[in-house]
């Protein structure tokens, strides 16, 4: 057996226990204040988060809206272009047909009084 009486060990390790609860209450309350920071933090990163993809979802709905604008202006200009392509097909027919025409009207009958070749 030891030299050493009961009661001085048992309040040794009563002082030491304290010290460990001590210092147990001392890490317990510093991790909730890293809890409560990183949850502070995870909380506005998630609303600066939030608030960019709001600003981006506004950007882009803008961009869509100019490709709207640019894409009604090219159709307006397609369907100008083709009414202007079918005026000028439609004028190109026409002016042929007015050649033909005039050259059956007027060199028909002139061809037809020429003496015959024989």
């Amino acid at each position: 057996m030891t030299a050493y009486p009961w009661e001085p060990r048992m309040s040794r390790l009563e002082g030491a226990f304290e010290q460990v609860v001590e210092r147990l209450g001392d890490m317990n309350a510093r991790l909730e204040t890293l809890e409560m920071k990183s949850d502070g933090n995870y909380h506005a990163l998630d609303e600066n988060i939030s608030a960019l993809d709001a600003k981006f979802e506004s950007k882009f709905a803008a961009i869509d809206s100019k490709f709207a604008a640019i894409d009604s202006k090219f159709a307006a200009m397609d369907s100008k272009f083709d009414s202007k392509f079918n005026f000028l097909v439609g004028l190109y027919v026409s002016s042929t047909l007015t050649i033909v025409a005039v050259v059956l009207a007027v060199v028909l009958p002139l061809y037809s009084r020429l003496p015959p070749l024989h």
